[in-house]
Formats: structure tokens, sequence, C-alpha cells
């Protein structure tokens, strides 16, 4: 099969066609993560990203804040803009590789070189997450720069170098090519020193107002001095280095392999054609069969030039691992692989993109590690979100002025639904209201103003419960679950006597609709427990003794999911223990209730329980252990360590 003369002229882009056809799956998603946050500075008017700011160290005023207020303009449409102009910005690089490659070593190689990024298995996550036009515009801008540096036009490859450090600080490790370029090439550097004195005086410049430089120095770039950047530890470094490589050669770099994508089958099909037909009209067509200006061993430094200098700054600078990450090291890759592959002939370049492609569609399915950053799971996060937001909207079309919604997420797993509606507030974005504030129940403060109770199922249905009546409707119009209102219920409660309400909340309690006198009594000891903290012990008392006793496994059960959730500043353990009838000299129960605080991470409870089992059996290694994993998990997780445990 062959392309018919008038349409020959596109070949050129035909790997463009195959980075469109790639990214289709990811074109329907949602905003995520650091997305809410960038989207909250734009559509609020707050500055952070356009100026820099200590506050956040990474100054990228083109990708962030110029960006993000584009994209915050279009509202609901915004995940949609986004991944437009992701994708055209992907389409770009890849014909700008082209057309770079063409130029140094003819069309044959300039196109194979642009296919090789085009079948790059991570390029369509850098569509998927929106906020990774970071990326992408740093790699367009440097790429910009490489072919106006080519053409002699040293000034406007400065200005398009300026404009990619502006977008990320990997822009930084490709630099030194820049100042190099014409002695790479093997050609004669007339003007070597005044493009390293014009670039270090870019670098100092970009240096001395961006935060995050600021910070690495004054801080030793020691790990973390910026969140997530500094000088790793170097057992690190060969590990995310050796990632990185694998994710260049498409082979997915996980803890445990991917699953074959849904969609897997017609986008190799589809994508293998378009190669297929390109490779071919290469190899036949006498017009790819150009004249190199460069020789392929100087097109091979020049690319290892280009993928070495990201590649170590990203293993040795960065904690986490990303396969996008790949993506601007992936620049020199493409100019290897091309220099490399076009010494082969025909059948040997099928097969090699053959395996590359299918290699690439293998490494974008779902996996179990919900931590790893992969296009599976922005993709489970995506629809978990959009299913999250469609039953908010519909349960409720408007939210009033300066709402305050007590939120109890029961939906657990990959969704990552917990961090978006209370981290990220993503209801604010969704209801485009920055008035409306995302808590749990259990810290409810005192307030005046409007408020909602609702809860979001386990099936991600979304439940409005009246706190008054304690009647509950759900957005699908099914009969909500008793128990997942009942463990709001009780959160709510909590959060009453939390914020000193003790009368409303005993009274929800004890007018809690019963289904069995297990959970009755859980109800009326929890209220007991809230007016023993007032001192109220006759009203306590009187509530206890007209409760059913419990046996110590269920005792220990209820206590253990009372005291998983309590209000800021409030602490209940020594109240439930009295409440629950479970002795505080009890080793065996504080031993378990540490370990199960300690196996579900709630890290502050099982750190208390810790230091009372030290109490009671001095030296315990149990309770040193756990008390070294929580402050571990918490010190990971950013969180403060209890005041105790807190070290320089």
């Amino acid at each position: 099969m062959r392309l018919p003369e008038a349409y020959r002229r596109y070949l050129p882009y035909l790997p463009a066609a195959v980075a469109a056809l790639l990214a289709i799956p990811v074109l329907g998603f949602a905003y995520l993560w650091d997305d809410y946050g960038f989207v909250t500075n734009a559509i609020f008017y707050r500055l952070h990203d356009w100026v820099p700011d200590p506050a956040d160290p990474f100054y990228r005023p083109i990708s962030r804040g110029v960006y993000f207020t584009l994209v915050g303009l279009a509202g609901r449409d915004g995940p949609a803009l986004g991944h437009a102009l992701n994708i055209i910005f992907l389409l770009a690089i890849i014909v700008l590789i082209g057309s770079f490659a063409s130029r140094l070593a003819g069309r044959s190689v300039g196109t194979l070189a642009s296919l090789v990024y085009a079948c790059l298995g991570a390029a369509p996550g850098l569509v998927a997450w929106v906020c990774c036009d970071q990326d992408l515009l740093a790699i367009l801008f440097t790429m910009i720069a490489l072919n106006l540096r080519l053409s002699g036009r040293n000034v406007a490859a400065y200005v398009a170098t300026c404009a990619a450090l502006l977008s990320k600080e990997t822009t930084l490790a490709v630099i030194p090519v820049l100042v190099l370029f014409d002695w790479i090439l093997g050609r004669k550097p007339y003007r070597i020193a005044r493009q390293a004195t014009a670039y270090a005086l870019l670098v100092t410049l970009w240096g001395t107002f961006h935060p995050a430089v600021r910070i690495l120095l004054s801080r030793g770039l020691r790990s973390g001095a910026t969140g997530y950047v500094g000088l790793e530890h170097p057992e690190r470094w060969p590990v995310h280095f050796g990632r990185y490589l694998l994710t260049l050669f498409n082979v997915p770099a996980f803890a445990s392999p991917p699953s074959w994508p849904l969609y897997g089958v017609p986008l190799f099909l589809g994508a293998g054609v378009l190669t297929l037909l390109l490779i071919r009209e290469i190899h036949r067509e006498p017009q790819f069969v150009e004249e190199r200006s460069v020789p392929s061993s100087r097109l091979i430094l020049l690319g290892a030039a280009l993928a070495t200098g990201p590649l170590i700054l990203t293993s040795t600078m960065i904690r986490g691992w990303a396969p996008y990450y790949a993506g601007f090291p992936a620049i020199g890759f493409c100019l290897m692989a091309a220099a490399l592959l076009a010494r082969f002939p025909e059948r040997t370049q099928i097969v090699a993109f053959g395996i590359f492609l299918a290699l690439g569609v293998w490494s974008r399915g779902e996996l179990k590690d919900p931590e790893e950053t992969s296009e599976g799971n922005f993709r489970v996060v995506s629809d978990a979100l959009r299913q999250v937001e469609t039953g908010f909207r519909r349960l409720y079309p408007s939210f009033p002025q300066d709402t305050r919604i007590l939120l109890s997420v029961q939906a657990h797993g990959k969704g990552g639904i917990y961090t978006h509606l209370y981290v990220f507030q993503t209801l604010r974005i969704w209801y485009r209201d920055r008035s409306l504030r995302t808590i749990r129940p259990e810290a409810r403060t005192s307030y005046t103003g409007p408020e909602v109770f609702a809860v979001i199922g386990p099936d991600r249905d979304i439940i409005d419960i009246d706190p008054r009546t304690l009647f509950a409707r759900s957005a699908s119009r099914r009969d909500p679950d008793y128990h997942v209102c009942e463990t709001a219920v009780r959160a709510y409660a909590m959060g009453l006597a939390g914020s000193g309400e003790t009368d409303a909340a005993v009274t929800t309690l004890l007018h809690m609709p019963e289904i069995n006198p297990g959970l009755q009594s859980v109800h009326r000891r929890m209220a007991a427990m809230f007016l023993l903290d007032e001192n109220r012990q006759l009203e306590a008392k009187a509530i206890l003794d007209s409760t059913v006793v419990l046996p110590r496994g269920v005792a220990l059960a209820d206590v253990q999911a009372v005291l998983a959730e309590q209000p800021p500043k409030k602490v209940y353990d020594d109240l439930a223990l009295l409440a629950f009838g479970i002795s505080e000299n009890d080793t065996t129960s504080m031993r378990q209730l540490m370990q199960w605080f300690a196996d579900n991470h709630y890290a502050e409870v099982a750190i208390r329980f810790a230091r009372r089992v030290e109490g009671l059996v001095p030296g315990d290694t149990g309770a040193a252990l756990v008390t070294q994993q929580m402050n571990a998990y918490l010190k990971k997780m950013g969180r403060d360590l209890p005041k105790s445990d807190a070290v320089d």
C-alpha cells in the first residue's frame, strides 16, 4: 500500500498523526491534583504563579501563570482546553524534532526521529495531566531554541531559552548544549565565548530571583529542600536513572507490570498501520535520501548531550519518579535512535518500531500500585472525580455564598477523592465559588453561615443528610445505606462536641434511628463520653447505667472506630476507654488498639497508645517500633510529629 502522490508531501507530518492517535484515550481526563491548585490561583486572581513567591519555590510564570489563566477562562471546559493545548504542544514538538534532525542528517533520519518521539509510551501522559504543560512548554521552547541555533539566529534562540527556563527548571540541563552547539556539530565555534557569557548571565539573573534556587543553595541542596526537589541520597541515583532509561525504551519501569489497556489493540493497530506506511515510504521515495550536513556520529553526540543532562538532573535532584519526566531527555534519545536506525534495512526498522510501539502501549495500562504516577492511575482518578462531580451537581445545583460543606468521604481505594476534596478543595473549582470550604465533619468548628452535611459513599454516590431530622437523600435516588449514614453522623456528632456544641452532639446521638442494640450502645456511650468531657458525670452515668454492656472484643472495635478520627486539638482517648468499659491498665487491650491504629495509619493515635504500652511495659519493643514507623509515616506525609517526638 502506498499513499497517492498528492498526499506524499505530508509524510513528514505523519509522526504527529501517530502521536495524536495515541493520545486520544486521555483527552477526556478531568483536572488532577496540582491542576486544581493552579486553576484556583488563576480564577481567583492569586498572583502566586505570576511573581516569585517563597511559599511556592517553583517560579514558572509562562507554564503556570499565563497557561492556567487561559485555561481558567474556559470554566467547566477548562480540562478540555488544557488537553487541546497540550496535544498541540506535543505535535509541535514532534514536528520540530523532525525538522531539526532533517536539517542535520536528511529527511529519513528526521522522520525516524519524530516517529520515535511520537511512539514514546510516556508522551500521552504529558497530555493526560493538564499541568504537564510545564514539561511540554519547556521542551517546545527548547526545540525552538535548537532550531534557531541551527539557523544561526542566536538572539532569537536566547529568547526561546529564556521562555523555556520560565516554563520549567529542567531547561537548565540543556543550556551547556546550546553554548557548545557549534563545537558538538563539528563547526568552528567562533563565538563560543560570547555564547558562554550570555547564557551564564541568563542563568545568574534567573537564579537570583528564582525562589527554589535561593532556597536550595541556602540549605546546601539537601534532599527535600524545596519539597520534592533537592540532592537525593546517592543510592537512589542509579535506580532513578535506570528507570528513566527503561522508560525511554518504552519498557514499563514499575514495581509490578501493568495490565494490557482495554484500548490497547485498536491503538496498536491504528498507530502500527501509520508507522508501517511511513517507514515503507521512507525507503521507496528518493527525496528522503539527501546529503547529510553532519555525520551520524555528530548527531549521536548531540543526542547524547541533550539526553544526559536532563537524565542526570532529574535522577539526582527529584525525589519521586514518574514516566513523564522522560519527555525532556527523549529529545536526545530520538536523535540517537534515528541515527542508528537509519543504518538498518526497512524490515529491521519495521520490527524495531513494532516492538517499541507495543511496549509503549503496554506501559500505559493500569497498575496495582495507586501511588505510581502513571497514565493508568490518572484514568482511575479522573473517572472517580467525574463521578463525584456529577453526583454533586445532581444533588446540589448550586450552593449559597460562604457555604461550608461538612463532607464524610467513605470512598476508599485508588480514586484520590479524599485528597482532592479536602486538600485541593475541588468544590470551589467545580462551582466557581472561592467562598466554599470543604472540611471533615469531625473537624467542624462553630459557624453561623450556611452549612451542608454530605457523604461520599463507598460506591461514590453522593448523599445529603439533614442534621436536624437526619433525613438522607442520594444523588442516585437510591435509598442511602444506613451504615454509611450512621458512620457520617457519628463523625458529625464528634465535630459538634469538638466545637463546643455538646448538647447538640448528645441529642443527635440519642435520637439516632437504631437498627440493633450494638449500634445503640455505641451511640449512647459516645454521648456519655462527650458529657464526661464537660464533667457532667451524673448525666453520663445515667446514660451508661441504662446501656447494654458490650463484650470486650466488640468494645475494642467500637473504640477503634470512635478514636480513629477526632476533632483537631481534642483528644478523647481516656474518656472513650472509660465510656466503653476498657481498663487503661489492660496491656493486651492497649497493645491491640495501638497495633490497629498503626496498621490503618492513624499515626497520632497509634503513637499515643504506644506511649501507654511503654508506660505499662517499659522498653516494649513493639511500642518502640510502632512509634518509629508512625513518626516516619508522618514525616513522609508532610505532617507535624507529636511534640514529644519531634526532632531538629
